[in-house]
C-alpha cells in the first residue's frame, strides 16, 4: 500500500537530492541514490549497470564542467514498493575551460524501488528535449 509520504520522498529524491549531488559533485551521495542493480540510460552515451559503473558514467558526465540542474517532477505513481516518476530537468552547464555556458533540457523517466524503507533509483532514462 502506498502512502502520501512515499510520493513526497520520491519527489524529494528527484527535485532535491539528485540535483544537489550533481551540483556538489558528490560521488558518495550520488551512489547512495541507486539500487545495486540499477540501470542508468543517458542520452547519447553508454548505458551503465550497477553502482560502480554508474559512478564511472557520472564521473565522465561531470568531467571538466559544472552542472547546475533544476528538476521538476510532473507525475509520480507508487504501487507498493515500486514507483515511477516522470519529470523535466533544465541544467546550466559551465565548462571549466572558460568556454561559453549552455542550457539544456531533459525529459526523465525513473523507476524507483523502496529498499529498507528508502526510495532508490532502479532505472533511470533521460532524453534531450528542445528548450
Amino acid at each position: 500500500m502506498s502512502l502520501p509520504e512515499d510520493y513526497e520522498e520520491i519527489r524529494k529524491v528527484f527535485e532535491e537530492t539528485y540535483p544537489n549531488n550533481v551540483r556538489g559533485r558528490d560521488f558518495e551521495g550520488y551512489a547512495a541514490m541507486y539500487t545495486e542493480d540499477a540501470l542508468w540510460m543517458p542520452p547519447n552515451a553508454q548505458e551503465r549497470r550497477g553502482i560502480p559503473d554508474i559512478l564511472e558514467g557520472f564521473s565522465q558526465m561531470i568531467d571538466n564542467k559544472d552542472i547546475d540542474p533544476v528538476f521538476t517532477a510532473e507525475e509520480i505513481e507508487v504501487i507498493n514498493d515500486l514507483g515511477y516518476l516522470i519529470g523535466i530537468s533544465i541544467a546550466n552547464i559551465t565548462p571549466r575551460d572558460g568556454s561559453p555556458s549552455k542550457q539544456v533540457k531533459y525529459r526523465a523517466l525513473w523507476l524507483m524501488k523502496k529498499q529498507d524503507g528508502v526510495w532508490k533509483i532502479n532505472r533511470q532514462i533521460w532524453i534531450a528535449q528542445p528548450l
